[in-house]
């Protein structure tokens, strides 16, 4: 197993300082069968391109990264302002419906209630209507009784009248029938007389 390079001023297990300055500076001690410089420093120069390269493609991600950092940010500042917004604008809505709702329902209790007492007003009205149209029914009956017995009355005294009218006729006729046949009586008993009175006379003169 091959020891870590040593190089002056530089301990590979520490990470300060700048490595491609390190490498760039290093100064190796040659010793016998130590490695080869040429080598040594064909690696040194492929770890400081290798080490050049990473850092770039490093820095070019990086760069992509604020990039993308800075347009993730760019978006999410309007995004967070919509959202922002939006949950604004639910809220204003969600408050908006409860007071919308709210006032439905006032307006419907309000309008309930008043359809209640104008229905109330309603039955009320009718029935006193209809007591005052009953009573006035009522009262019409009554004068019709009323009438009906007047009418009565009068038919009853008008027959009574034509009743005792009727009597006094039959008894006037009854009367005249009376007097007629007293005088047909009269009238034969004087016929009778004036008879014997005439035969009276003529005898003696028919004797003599």
């Amino acid at each position: 197993m091959q020891r870590p390079l040593q190089v002056d001023g530089y301990d590979p297990c520490m990470d300060t300082g700048d490595i491609l300055h390190v490498l760039d500076e290093a100064d190796l001690n040659t010793k016998m069968r130590g490695y080869d410089p040429f080598e040594v420093d064909e690696l040194l120069d492929r770890a400081a391109q290798e080490i050049k390269s990473l850092r770039s493609d490093l820095k070019s991600a990086s760069d992509r990264a604020d990039l993308a950092e800075e347009r993730l940010e760019a978006e999410l500042v309007p995004a967070s302002e919509a959202r922002t917004e939006a949950e604004s604008t639910l809220a204003a809505a969600e408050t908006d419906s409860r007071r919308i709702r709210a006032e439905a329902e006032t307006e419907a209790e309000r309008i309930r209630h008043a359809a209640e007492a104008e229905l109330r007003k309603a039955v009320d009205d009718g029935r006193r209507k209809l007591i005052a149209e009953t009573e006035d029914l009522v009262r019409a009956r009554d004068a019709v009784r009323d009438d009906i017995d007047m009418d009565e009355q009068h038919i009853r005294a008008h027959r009574d009248r034509i009743l005792s009218a009727v009597a006094d006729l039959t008894r006037l006729a009854e009367s005249i029938r009376m007097r007629s046949r007293e005088q047909a009586d009269g009238s034969g008993h004087a016929s009778s007389a004036d008879g014997l009175e005439s035969t009276g006379a003529g005898e003696p003169g028919h004797g003599v």
